[in-house]
């Protein structure tokens, strides 16, 4: 099977807006329509079955239900990439440009930092933001809205009640309790 020809499918059926597809509705909409009937247009439908994207309908033969659930774009640069995993490392990568970009702000904002260096660091924020931006885009491409909208709410909501953790001031040590200290190092 061509995986080029199996990719024309694969996006015939994800632009299609229909719920169900008829054999000869995807090789038209893929564009293979010119070509005589192969054994191989068969297996590719066989590997989109396969792939739970189609799903036979029972009662009308050559026509196929289009399961809508767990859809990757397939022109996403991620598409072919395990959902979980790709799930796992854009959670630790986005949480760490998360970070980075509360760094950046608060840099910006101290009044101490002089202002040509701000400048350079709001510029680094800037093209961090759009990088950070962009990868829940093609994030959301590969594994959908919903999951990744519920990746970046579980990134952006535990920084948050992080950073509200870190911010509250420690109490000061009144009294210093230096023989058990002393009893500490030994």
């Amino acid at each position: 099977m061509e995986p080029v020809l199996y990719q024309r499918c694969l996006t015939a059926v994800l632009r299609s807006r229909k719920s169900a597809i008829s054999r000869t509705d995807l090789q038209r909409a893929a564009g293979l329509g010119f070509q005589a009937e192969t054994l191989g247009f068969d297996l590719l439908i066989a590997q989109l079955v396969r792939d739970r994207i189609l799903e036979p309908i029972v009662s009308s033969p050559f026509h196929f239900q289009i399961r809508r659930r767990n859809w990757t774009n397939p022109e996403s640069a991620y598409a072919a990439d395990d959902r979980l995993f790709l799930s796992t490392i854009s959670r630790e990568e986005q949480t760490a440009r998360f970070r980075m970009l509360g760094l950046l702000d608060a840099r910006i904002l101290n009044p101490r930092v002089p202002e040509r260096q701000v400048q350079q660091i709001r510029k680094e924020r800037d093209d961090l933001e759009r990088i950070y931006e962009a990868t829940w885009l093609e994030l959301e491409n590969a594994i959908g809205s919903k999951a990744a909208h519920a990746i970046r709410k579980s990134v952006e909501e535990t920084r948050e009640a992080g950073s509200v953790q870190l911010e509250l001031p420690l109490e000061k040590k009144r009294n210093f309790d230096l023989e058990g200290e002393a009893k500490c190092n030994q």
